[in-house]
């Protein structure tokens, strides 16, 4: 077992200067406000090894990484990564899955967008943090800019799967809009909610044919990028990780601010 969690929603942490402006724990859909744009909200996380979606043997030496954002976008519009933010996997490396959990980050994936250009894409420098150590690519194996795939050519299903190689591992990011993957019958759930608290008729959850997803149609943007687990573990062998995600905005106080 390489992760021990498969889905897991965790943290945002807004940043000014050094200090923490706040941290509030993600629920798929912490809305937005003055301080927090939606494309700064945490969705889902989703981390697990190739091998077990794709079948293929060989795939079992990389692990995916999933980070969706922005919920509720609306299908068929365009919507842009922060220019400002830092979307961050951190990784630790741990005995076994018994082990406790610790908070430290043994390694930092980290994914900076700059503005979009004339087709919609954003370029994206790509930053792998390991103690003392920083990786940064900003152009893929080819030479080329490492890019988001915009909706115009999504739409074309024409999908920018962009090798990067960073401290001699060859790593593949894929980010822009993709189907929100949530499934949550939010109706149902207020209805069972309001019945255990004695506001309503009691009631019980949708058998799951006739569920109704409320995340059906909605967009999500996500990053996903493939590891190589040998990457993953740096000098070490450990095969298990704990992996959970951030977005950190460092931010200047200005006079008056």
């Amino acid at each position: 077992m390489l992760s021990r969690y498969l889905l897991v929603a965790i943290a945002v942490v807004l940043g000014i200067t050094a200090c923490f402006f706040g941290v509030s724990a993600s629920d798929h859909d912490d809305g937005e406000n003055d301080l927090k744009a939606r494309n700064l909200g945490l969705t889902d996380l989703y981390v697990f090894r190739e091998d077990w979606q794709t079948g293929v043997d060989a795939d079992s030496t990389n692990m995916i990484f999933i980070m969706n954002v922005n919920q509720r976008a609306v299908a068929r519009q365009e919507y842009f990564f922060s220019t400002r933010a830092r979307y961050q996997f951190h990784v630790t490396r741990i005995a076994d899955v018994d082990a406790s959990p610790t908070g430290s980050s043994d390694m930092i994936l980290r994914f900076e967008f700059d503005s979009p250009n004339a087709t919609g894409a954003q370029a994206i420098t790509v930053t792998a943090v390991e103690g003392n150590q920083t990786h940064t690519a900003t152009t893929t194996t080819s030479g080329g800019s490492i890019l988001t795939t915009s909706l115009a050519a999504s739409s074309n299903d024409s999908f920018t799967n962009n090798s990067v190689t960073l401290d001699g591992h060859e790593l593949t990011v894929f980010a822009g809009l993709r189907e929100d993957p949530f499934f949550f019958d939010v109706e149902q759930f207020f209805r069972v909610r309001a019945g255990a608290l004695g506001t309503g008729p009691s009631v019980n959850f949708r058998a799951a044919p006739d569920a109704v997803d409320f995340a059906a149609g909605y967009n999500v943007n996500t990053v996903v990028v493939r590891v190589p687990i040998e990457f993953l573990q740096g000098s070490g062998s450990s095969r298990v990780f704990d992996v959970w995600e951030t977005i950190f905005v460092p931010t200047q106080l200005t006079p008056g601010g």
